[in-house]
């Protein structure tokens, strides 16, 4: 349990780290967005506010997973079914769609590594829970 403990922390915690670097631009700087993302189409203020205003779920989301997943890091064997969750979100929801931004024209690099870090997530998730639930069991 000790494992999946300190994945919730620390997949929380990287959770939380994108929402606050996210954060920044949808409440404080969105016209900054632009200089850091390689947007396929050209870049004006309104398309630029449209796109942060569109990314704006993604940065709660992460918001309210990571805080999620280190409340939970507390009593992880309360929580084994909500790892099952994360594991299928980040696939479809970081793998899945990380393919389908390069296919539109993004930074297939900057994917790339996104989806090495969501698979990674994935695989010591299932593992850790398959061993948390072994113990449960």
């Amino acid at each position: 349990m000790k494992k999946l403990t300190w994945w919730f922390r620390i997949v929380g915690a990287f959770y939380l780290l994108l929402a606050l670097m996210n954060m920044y631009f949808v409440l404080f700087n969105p016209a900054g967005m632009a200089s850091m993302t390689a947007f396929p189409f050209p870049a004006t203020p309104d398309t630029t506010q449209a796109f942060v205003d569109g990314w704006s779920p993604f940065a709660f989301e992460v918001l309210g997973i990571g805080t999620f997943m280190l409340w939970a890091s507390r009593n992880p064997r309360r929580y084994l079914g909500a790892v099952w969750l994360l594991v299928w979100l980040e696939l479809l929801h970081g793998v899945l769609d990380d393919i389908y931004l390069i296919a539109r024209g993004y930074d297939t690099v900057g994917y790339l590594i996104f989806i090495a870090i969501h698979l990674i997530i994935i695989v010591t998730g299932v593992l850790f829970v398959r061993q948390a639930e072994v113990e449960v069991a």
